[in-house]
C-alpha cells in the first residue's frame, strides 16, 4: 500500500538515530529495574530478640517464599489465624531466637507475614475510614497493628466488609452503585485461599512508577516524529510528493504507536524479570485480595497485573497520538513536549475532592492515577453502561482508545491542512 512499509522503516530509522531516544529509554529501563533490585538488598532488619543478628529484606523474602509453600491452598480460617498468632507469640515470649532455618537470622514468623499484613491492613483501614472504633477490635491490647489477633476468621471478614461499605458511603456512591458492588462482593467466596504471590505484589506496587515513566518517555520521544520535517524545513518537499499525504502520516502514526507500546513492554519487563528472580514465579492464581482486601472484584493477582498492563498500553497509544497531534499543530516538538510533561506534573500532584463527583471521577482517569492498583482495581466509582456498570479498569482503556482515535484523526487533518496552506 503506497510503499507504506518503506516509509515506516524510514520513520523508525529517523527515530532511532536520535540519541535522546536511546538515552531516555535505556535510562528509564535501568531505573525501573533498580526500583525492584535495590530495596530488598539495601533494607537491613535487626533481630527483635536482643541479639546482634541482622538480615536483609531479601533474606526475609527468600525465607518466606520457601516456608509459605506449606501454606499454599489453605483457607484463611480460624486455624490459620491461630497458627499465625502462636508463631508471633512464641517469638515474642522466647528468650532465644526461633530461626526460619538453622544458622539463619530470619525469624520463623516470616512464614505468616502475608497473613499478618492482611489482618493489619484490614484493621488499619477500618479505623481510618471510621468503620469501627478501637474498642471493637478483636486484637490483644487493643492494637490493630498487633499480630496477636484474637478474633475469629468470620469476624475478620466482617471487618473487611464493614470497611468497604463505609468507604462506599464516603465516596458518594449512589444506591444503585452500592447494590452492584455488594453483589460483586457477595460473589467472592470466603474464606480466602492463601497462596504466596510476592512477585506479582511487587509488580502491582511498581505500576505507579511505570505510569510516570511511560508519560515522560512518550513526551520526549514521540513529538519529533511529526515535527522533524517542520523543524528541518523539508515539510513542503515531503508534502508535495506522491506519498506526502495519507501514507506519510500513517507511517508516522504507526511508528509512534508501535514504539510507545514496545517501550511499555520493555519497561514492564524491566520490573517483571527482577521481581521473578527475587520473589519467585509462583502465585499467579492467588486471590487479588491478598494484595489488597479493598479490591471488590473476583480476580487473581496475575489477572490484575495483566489488566493494569493493558491499561498502560492503551494509555501509551493515547499519549503517542496526542504527541503527534500537538507536534503537528505547533509544527514543533518543544511545545508538545512541554504540554505533555506539564500535564504529567500537574496530574501527579493535583487531586480533586470526591465531593465534586463528576469532575473527580473524570480526573481519576488520568494515566498517572489509572495505571496503578488503587486507581483501577480499587476504585469503586462506576460508569453506567446500558443497564449495567463498568468499573474504572474497564471504562478507562475504552476512553483512552477513543481519545487516541480522535487525536489521530485530528493529527491527520492538521497534516493535510498544513499541506494545503503552506508556510
Amino acid at each position: 500500500m503506497y510503499n507504506l512499509w518503506t516509509l515506516i522503516k524510514y520513520e523508525y530509522k529517523k527515530l532511532f538515530q536520535r540519541k535522546a531516544v536511546w538515552i531516555v529509554t535505556l535510562t528509564l529501563m535501568a531505573m525501573a529495574a533498580a526500583s525492584v533490585i535495590l530495596p530488598p538488598f539495601m533494607s537491613v532488619v535487626s533481630s527483635n530478640n536482643g541479639s546482634d543478628d541482622s538480615y536483609t529484606a531479601y533474606d526475609s523474602y527468600k525465607a518466606q517464599q520457601e516456608l509459605a509453600a506449606d501454606l499454599k491452598g489453605r483457607p484463611l480460617d480460624d486455624e490459620l489465624l491461630k497458627e499465625m498468632s502462636d508463631a508471633y507469640a512464641a517469638e515474642r515470649e522466647s528468650t532465644e531466637p526461633i530461626p526460619a532455618f538453622p544458622d539463619s537470622a530470619v525469624p520463623y514468623s516470616v512464614k505468616y507475614d502475608d497473613i499478618y499484613a492482611f489482618v493489619a491492613d484490614a484493621y488499619e483501614s477500618g479505623i481510618r475510614y471510621g468503620a469501627y472504633t478501637a474498642d471493637s477490635q478483636h486484637t490483644s491490647a487493643g492494637e490493630y497493628e498487633s499480630p496477636y489477633f484474637t478474633g475469629t476468621a468470620a469476624q475478620l471478614y466482617d471487618v473487611c466488609r464493614a470497611d468497604l461499605e463505609k468507604r462506599w458511603e464516603q465516596e458518594y456512591l449512589t444506591e444503585e452503585e452500592i447494590a452492584f458492588l455488594s453483589a460483586k462482593e457477595d460473589a467472592i467466596e470466603t474464606p480466602f485461599i492463601y497462596q504466596y504471590c510476592g512477585s506479582y505484589k511487587s509488580m502491582l506496587a511498581l505500576f505507579p512508577v511505570l505510569a510516570i515513566m511511560i508519560s515522560f518517555l512518550t513526551a520526549v520521544c514521540i513529538p519529533p516524529v511529526s515535527a522533524e520535517e517542520h523543524s528541518r524545513r523539508t515539510d513542503q518537499i515531503v508534502l508535495c510528493t506522491k506519498f506526502g499525504r495519507r501514507p506519510a502520516f500513517l507511517a508516522k502514526l504507526f511508528t509512534a504507536v508501535t514504539f510507545s507500546v514496545g517501550a511499555v513492554l520493555l519497561l514492564f519487563l524491566s520490573t517483571a524479570v527482577p521481581s521473578f528472580v527475587i520473589y519467585g514465579t509462583e502465585g499467579i492464581h492467588a486471590q487479588i485480595q491478598f494484595a489488597s482486601f479493598e479490591c471488590t472484584w473476583d480476580l487473581t493477582v496475575g489477572q490484575g497485573v495483566l489488566i493494569i498492563l493493558g491499561i498502560s498500553i492503551a494509555a501509551a497509544v493515547m499519549l503517542s497520538c496526542t504527541g503527534l497531534f500537538l507536534a503537528g499543530w505547533f509544527r514543533s516538538s518543544i511545545p508538545a513536549m512541554g504540554i505533555l510533561i506539564g500535564f504529567l506534573l500537574i496530574s501527579s500532584v493535583l487531586n480533586i475532592p470526591g465531593q465534586f463527583r463528576v469532575l473527580s471521577q473524570i480526573w481519576s482517569y488520568r494515566p498517572t492515577a489509572l495505571i496503578e492498583m488503587t486507581g483501577s482495581l480499587m476504585e469503586h466509582r462506576l460508569v453506567p453502561f446500558f443497564g449495567t456498570y463498568l468499573a474504572s479498569y474497564q471504562a478507562g482503556p475504552v476512553l483512552y482508545l477513543i481519545l487516541a482515535l480522535l487525536f489521530a484523526f485530528g493529527g491527520y487533518f492538521v497534516w493535510r491542512r498544513w499541506q494545503a496552506g503552506g508556510r
